[in-house]
């Protein structure tokens, strides 16, 4: 959930959680009778990005660097790290998602987002030294003169003044409405609080049906993790996924919408 407005996981306590013979590896998901859509999408797309995400077997961390009570809702964790601070929450995590992505393509240029006021702040307004200052419930945008290169460390710290003020609403404004449920696809209720996922992978099962594998983030800030599938554990971690209720690990969407970034 939002709450409106990991440093990299140490072996050591991975294997408190998780009875594998290496938990630096990345996590399979491959299922006998299952077909990947895998291989499709050009390297440079935000579907391959997705789908070839850093993954851990790893217990799930909050902003503290400790485990959360609840590990039983996740399968594996994406390896980015969570912050020092309660703010990298369920909107912030696909914000971060779509950060790290354009990051890694050099489109820095495309980095910004907008604050639940309406305002658009973006990676380049930060490393020219404007900062926002809130007052009341609007926000207007101030000259440091404190200038920043453009690093994963500084994207790192310009995430976080995003989180303060990016909310399940701002995100869901901000994305573009699909009917699609495919890898990209947001499934958001946006609210006080309100909650999002992220398809990030899609495969075929021997009847030809859909299936979908699904990330998020929670509150208090914590780990950006994939889904396990309690309600059908014979495919877990995919999910059928068909208009109406959607019943996750962690929640319950009803009244959501289905929304993409690009």
């Amino acid at each position: 959930m939002q709450n409106e407005c990991m440093k990299l996981l140490l072996p050591l306590i991975a294997t408190l959680f998780f009875n594998c013979k290496n938990e630096t590896q990345q996590a399979s998901f491959s299922q006998p009778g299952l077909s990947i859509v895998n291989d499709i999408f050009p390297q440079n797309s935000w579907q391959y990005f997705l789908q070839h995400l850093p993954v851990v077997n790893a217990p799930i961390l909050d902003y503290t660097g400790k485990p959360i009570a609840n590990q039983s809702k996740h399968v594996a964790v994406i390896n980015y790290d969570v912050g020092k601070s309660d703010l990298q929450q369920c909107a912030d995590a696909l914000i971060r998602l779509r950060a790290e992505y354009l990051f890694a393509q050099k489109k820095f240029s495309e980095i910004g987002f907008h604050f639940c006021s309406g305002q658009y702040y973006s990676w380049d307004m930060f490393c020219k030294g404007i900062k926002p200052v809130a007052k009341g419930n609007n926000v207007t945008f101030v000259n440091s003169n404190i200038t920043h290169a453009q690093t994963h460390e500084s994207l790192r710290s310009y995430l976080d003044i995003v989180y303060a003020y990016a909310s399940t609403i701002s995100l869901c404004k901000e994305l573009k409405p699909t009917n699609d449920f495919e890898i990209g696809t947001v499934i958001i209720k946006p609210g006080s609080p309100g909650h999002t996922c992220i398809i990030i992978d899609e495969a075929v099962n021997k009847a030809g049906e859909k299936l979908y594998k699904l990330a998020e983030g929670y509150m208090p800030a914590q780990s950006i993790y994939i889904l396990c599938n309690p309600y059908d554990e014979n495919i877990s971690p995919w999910y059928k996924l068909n208009e109406g209720k959607i019943v996750t690990a962690s929640y319950d969407f009803t009244n959501y919408q289905l929304k993409k970034f690009e």
